[in-house]
């Protein structure tokens, strides 16, 4: 461990302070008991949820082999000046047994490391097929769940450190922390339940409920009468004060991590009886404990079978392209990016005679296109000097930019005279302005031309194309717009064919997340989705694109036509442009929060129907 000398620790001591690193053995100090030798580690699972405060390590504790946060300032090496003072055997048996568990490890610490591997080893990476299991486990807890809050409510304001140990340790705890929620001395998930006559000989400082209860009896004993009612009243009061006084703060240090030590004891004290004491079944403990990680493993997931990459098939014909009659223009159309959607369009545009000159970050992606008859260039820049009308269809705006402003990109070429700039990427209308300046000024023509579709719909040619900009641009690539879109529309200046296209993604986004929590519904109820999706069939608030996605999630069939993580940027652009109008959407807000949580799941290349997976829990 390294060292940051003169800063200081707590009790303000100018001195050293330590950086802990994993496998640094330790000594650490809990609020209210005596320091305990340990080890820093990596935290469980079952720990990570558990609230705590900065400046927090994850101590595994020797002898009672547990986990818990520790704040910074309460640990200090296990070797240094003080070790001979901390390690005095005039201390608890418990003591003795953990001081001698790490002179064990010492001599062989194959046992312990195995121990701790287990408990702060990987996230379980849960399947499909775990989904229902996790679910039907949450919901089979849930009486479980209450009975935990009632047992802990008094005594912890409700809140229930998560602690990972030995469930057979069951030391008895020290005198002088008998008081105490957790101790160092007891077990990670000790279930011994302590009768009410056997009470422990030790000395205890009266809570504030049992002076007021005090109050209220002498009360009660006087005449009756307003003074006396009125005092009961008062002493009442200060009772029901007192007592959520002390749970409130007995809850804040359950949540603080102050509370979370190695061994598990929550004191449920009844506010009627001093000798109420309740603790947690081990049981009970245990199988909420087992079954954390893999909820954790549903929420953070980000291990998912990736959707197969399919090959562009060249030899592949649209019914309805073969039947349109496209006399294909003279001019050289070059092609940057050949994503899902590029590729697909560039095949169109070879399939109906054009000639065509591509570019793709992925070189091994424009052979089938060279072979179909297809130029290939090094650059963009090279691209843009043998093209008469450039088009670019990349990812996201960040990229768009990048090829017209970057390295080897468009602008490289000083003077863009004759040449026309296409951009159908989805993009901002900010994007969409800053690159139409920097086109016009080499010389150059815009045009912005949004594809509004999914692939399949590019592969049939039955795209619409949304315009903006330099209206003569838009006639030469007529050609080009007939093989792939069912219908064109010149929308005016730069930046209208943006806010178009936007919109109508935030309505495709929001009707997405609605079909997936109705079916998700439907799910809980074990109704059929197929049967669902037959009957909107036939109301009339159906429609081609909703029931196509809506049988996609029925049969849990994601193949990407248009990614998530296309569809989750669409709703960034939309939330951005209204921000800057001080507009209002709180529900596509929520929508983006949704397809974000699904992204993190591990769904971000697959379609944005996968939105059903995160509605199902």
């Amino acid at each position: 461990m390294s060292k940051n000398k003169k800063l200081s620790l707590s009790g303000g001591d100018t001195t050293e302070k330590f950086i802990y690193k994993p496998k640094d053995l330790i000594w650490a100090k809990m609020k209210g008991f005596t320091p305990w030798p340990g080890m820093i580690v990596e935290p469980p699972l079952d720990l990570l949820t558990q609230q705590r405060r900065a400046n927090t390590k994850c101590v595994f504790f020797f002898g009672s082999r547990n986990f818990a946060w520790i704040e910074e300032n309460n640990i200090k090496p296990f070797e240094g000046p003080w070790k001979e003072e901390l390690a005095k055997v005039s201390k608890p048996a418990a003591f003795r047994h953990a001081m001698n568990d790490i002179d064990k490890y010492f001599e062989d610490p194959t046992e312990v490391d195995e121990q701790i591997n287990e408990s702060c080893g990987g996230a379980n990476h849960a399947t499909e097929a775990d989904f229902d299991k996790i679910r039907d486990g949450l919901d089979s807890d849930e009486n479980a769940t209450e009975l935990l809050d009632t047992s802990a409510g008094d005594g912890n304001n409700g809140v229930v450190p998560h602690v990972v140990g030995s469930p057979h340790e069951s030391d008895a705890l020290d005198a002088n922390n008998a008081d105490s929620s957790v101790s160092p001395n007891a077990g990670a998930a000790s279930s011994t339940t302590t009768p009410a006559s056997a009470k422990p000989q030790v000395k205890r400082t009266p809570k504030a409920k049992s002076s007021a209860a005090v109050s209220v009896t002498k009360s009660s004993g006087k005449a009756a009468g307003t003074k006396s009612a009125q005092k009961r009243r008062i002493s009442s009061h200060q009772a029901v004060s007192g007592s959520a006084g002390s749970s409130a703060k007995r809850g804040k240090r359950a949540a603080s991590g102050d509370a979370a030590a190695p061994g598990l004891h929550l004191d449920g004290a009844s506010s009627s009886s001093p000798t109420g004491k309740r603790r947690i079944e081990t049981d009970l403990l245990a199988s909420l404990s087992k079954r954390a990680p893999n909820a954790i493993a549903l929420l953070d997931r980000p291990v998912v079978t990736r959707p197969e990459t399919q090959a562009i098939d060249m030899n592949s014909r649209s019914n309805t392209l073969a039947d349109r009659e496209i006399v294909p223009s003279d001019q050289t159309f070059g092609f940057l990016g050949l994503g899902m959607m590029g590729s697909t369009i560039v095949k169109d545009l070879i399939y109906t005679g054009h000639k065509v000159v591509v570019w793709n970050r992925t070189i091994d992606k424009c052979q089938p296109f060279v072979e179909a008859g297809a130029d290939v260039k090094d650059t963009p820049m090279d691209v843009v000097e043998a093209a008469d009308v450039i088009f670019c269809c990349v990812s996201d705006p960040k990229g768009a930019k990048d090829l017209v402003f970057g390295n080897c990109g468009v602008l490289q070429l000083k003077d863009l005279r004759n040449k026309a700039y296409v951009e159908m990427s989805t993009i901002d209308p900010e994007t969409s302005l800053d690159i139409g300046e920097g086109i016009k000024q080499c010389n150059g023509r815009y045009l912005e031309a949004q594809i509004h579709g999914s692939r399949q719909e590019a592969a049939d040619g039955m795209l619409i194309i949304l315009a903006g900009g330099d209206r003569s641009v838009f006639e030469e690539c007529h050609s080009c717009f007939k093989t792939i879109a069912k219908n064109t529309f010149f929308l005016g200046n730069i930046g209208n064919a943006c806010k178009v296209n936007l919109i109508l993604q935030t309505i495709l986004g929001v009707s997405l997340v609605g079909l997936a929590e109705a079916l998700a519904l439907a799910d809980r109820f074990s109704i059929s989705l197929n049967d669902i999706i037959d009957i909107f069939d036939l109301t009339s608030m159906k429609s081609p694109l909703l029931l196509a996605k809506g049988k996609e999630m029925a049969k849990g069939d994601f193949n990407p036509q248009q990614p998530l993580s296309h569809m989750q940027r669409d709703l960034r652009l939309v939330l951005n442009m209204a921000e800057n109008l001080d507009q209002s959407m709180p529900v596509t807000s929520i929508t983006n929060e949704v397809f974000k949580h699904t992204k993190r799941l591990g769904y971000s290349e697959h379609d944005s129907s996968a939105v059903f997976v995160r509605s199902r829990f």
